[in-house]
């Protein structure tokens, strides 16, 4: 029953195409070595160069005369691939282009309330962060050659054997102490890759884990959804103790070879309450402050929907969550469908934000449900269905939970903005939830899916 109210979900916006494929067309993105040599970040002129080379070349490559230099070993002397790399465009900052906002080094005295933004743009993890390598055989360094957001991450290797014996910790980074107010949230957020490689391969065990104030909380396993060799984005709830005016964040590496990028720690009320938020581009994902410039409709006059405090009636852990605020929908008895939109009892609807056509963005949020079978969420971008969560999915933990979903979308060709919708399907009596979302631009040739 539930698949048929996802297939209805897809087919009531006429937007379900069955078997459908294209030729011909413009070139699209390709991250490849052309790419890497048109726009060899982080030179500021170098992108510049580029940038304004790819405002002369057309599709047919008539006017493409100026090839850089730098880029013809790369790319050949053909207009194809110019033309593909400039599809994706830059991913560093630059005052000549429009890009993702991406700090290159993040000073030692951080910002907006406590944030520590780790993209590892730099050459080297520190500043701001305090290295310690506690086995010979590891190594930290930054990388260009494979990265969430931005061009670089911070790659953790094995350069040798390992001479820990047993469960030890191999390496560490640690911030510098942060502003924080007592008894607030915090929200840290970070991406994670485990590669396959000869040292440390499908069988080796170990984990990433993290301690704020010494006390610790989130461990990310090598072995754990969605696997090795994607990027994992990770967000993860912290609150300051009464006494608490700093915080320290370190962030350890037990065992596997790893990648680490966009690590992100600030208030939660931050994400609500600053434009842009500290993390992506849509301010006012956490609810802190009501609705904010989110907008919501209830087709359904059975239902009721807004912004509440958490944590809601039978949640599970009221630990664990972002914040204290998110929005519900309630039909307190099974809709009628007469009354409802397409089944929608209630939506939420973003504000519009400016992307990048060509460029790929994640979708990260939390979706919450009291009773099995009562329906589903259902995301849609620009009006076009792309994910649907219901309580029995695998990873959302069952009923009284809260939990993760990541999508990722692409952001089709001439298209500059983009809205989001959450949908409440619902077919029985219960309650639904939606909470931190975030939406971020990452490395068009990150590893996803």
């Amino acid at each position: 029953m539930k698949d048929l109210l996802k297939l209805f979900f897809f087919l009531a916006q006429g937007l379900l195409v069955l078997g459908t494929t294209t030729t011909g067309g413009p070139p699209k993105c390709n991250a490849d070595n052309c790419y890497r040599a048109l726009f060899p970040c982080p030179s500021p002129s170098a992108v510049s160069v580029a940038s304004a080379f790819c405002a002369t070349i057309t599709a047919s490559g008539t006017t493409a005369t100026n090839y850089p230099t730098r880029a013809t070993n790369a790319c050949g002397s053909t207009p194809d691939r110019y033309i593909s790399a400039c599809k994706c465009g830059p991913t560093c900052s630059s005052t000549t282009t429009t890009t993702a906002t991406v700090t290159a080094c993040p000073s030692a005295t951080p910002s907006n309330g406590g944030l520590v933004y780790g993209d590892f743009e730099c050459p080297s993890p520190s500043p701001p962060w305090t290295v310690q390598i506690l086995d010979p055989s590891f190594s930290l360094s930054t990388t260009t050659i494979n990265s969430f957001t931005g061009n670089r991450s911070l790659r953790a290797s094995l350069t040798g054997p390992s001479t820990c014996s047993g469960v030890c910790t191999n390496a560490r980074i640690i911030s510098p102490p942060l502003p924080i107010t007592p008894n607030t949230d915090y929200k840290l957020t970070l991406a994670t890759f485990f590669p396959n490689n000869a040292n440390g391969g499908t069988g080796s065990t170990g984990f990433i884990g993290v301690q704020i104030n010494g006390r610790a909380g989130l461990t990310i396993d090598a072995n754990d959804s969605p696997g090795r060799e994607k990027w994992r984005f990770t967000q993860s709830p912290w609150r300051s103790l009464a006494s608490e005016t700093t915080a320290e964040i370190r962030i350890e590496w037990i065992g596997p070879p790893s990648f680490l990028d966009t690590v992100t720690f600030a208030p939660v009320s931050a994400y609500s309450g600053s434009t842009p938020p500290p993390l992506g581009i849509l301010p006012g994902g956490e609810f802190e402050n009501g609705l904010g410039s989110w907008t919501q409709q209830v087709p359904d006059p059975g239902a009721t929907a807004g912004v509440v405090t958490l944590p809601l009636p039978g949640q599970v852990n009221p630990d664990y969550r972002f914040g204290s605020h998110a929005w519900r929908v309630v039909s307190p008895q099974k809709p009628n469908p007469a009354n409802q939109e397409f089944l929608v009892s209630a939506r939420l609807i973003s504000p519009t934000v400016s992307v990048i056509p060509g460029r790929k963005y994640l979708i990260s949020f939390s979706t919450y449900f009291d009773a099995f079978g009562i329906g589903f969420v259902g995301l849609m971008v620009n009006n076009l269905p792309i994910y649907t969560r219901d309580p029995a999915d695998a990873g959302q933990g069952g009923i009284g939970w809260w939990g993760p979903n990541t999508v990722y979308w692409t952001a089709p060709e001439n298209v500059s903005s983009a809205q989001l919708k959450f949908e409440a399907v619902m077919s029985e009596a219960g309650t639904m939830g939606v909470d931190a979302v975030v939406m971020v631009e990452v490395n068009p040739a990150a590893v996803t899916a």
